[in-house]
């Protein structure tokens, strides 16, 4: 009797403790990779990005004290950072893009504009094609989206 509940526990354990396991390890490499594009950006520790945001394989930092805003995209095959010194910004717009058809958002994408020259800086937020259920991370995306705009046009004033 107690061999049978001994060996259920530790079955029971191991089910618990392997997928726990894999999701700290995944956790800790994403951490890793965030700080090498960071300092990667930051060569002379100018910057302290002491506001970093996940989500769905995308990252936002900021650091409100020097204004300079890390964007970091991990959806594409080839990892997308974007590094904006918001002084040189004027403002920060959301551009939707939605499909003629269903009328269902397929693209949100940042636009800031920069002060001096007339270029805009534009990088997608929220991409149909990498989120596979079909709209399930749209609704969150454009709340972090909005949130991030927010954070980002309050430093530019």
């Amino acid at each position: 009797m107690d061999t049978a509940v001994t060996i259920i526990g530790f079955f029971i354990t191991l089910l618990i403790a392997i997928p726990l396991y894999f999701v700290i390890r995944g956790n800790s490499i994403n951490k890793k990779k965030i700080k090498a594009i960071q300092a990667l950006y930051n060569p002379e520790n100018t910057f302290d990005f002491e506001e970093t945001e996940k989500q769905n394989k995308k990252v936002f930092s900021i650091d409100k004290k020097n204004k300079a805003f890390l964007f970091i995209d991990f959806n594409p095959k080839e990892t997308l950072s974007k590094f904006i010194d918001l002084n040189q910004i004027v403002g920060c717009h959301m551009l939707y893009t939605t499909d003629s058809d269903s009328n269902k958002t397929v693209k949100i994408e940042f636009e800031l504009l920069y002060k001096h020259i007339n270029h805009k800086e534009v990088f997608t937020v929220y991409d149909a094609t990498f989120d596979p259920m079909n709209q399930i991370c749209l609704f969150e995306d454009e709340k972090l989206a909005k949130n991030w705009r927010q954070k980002i046009n309050s430093l530019l004033v």
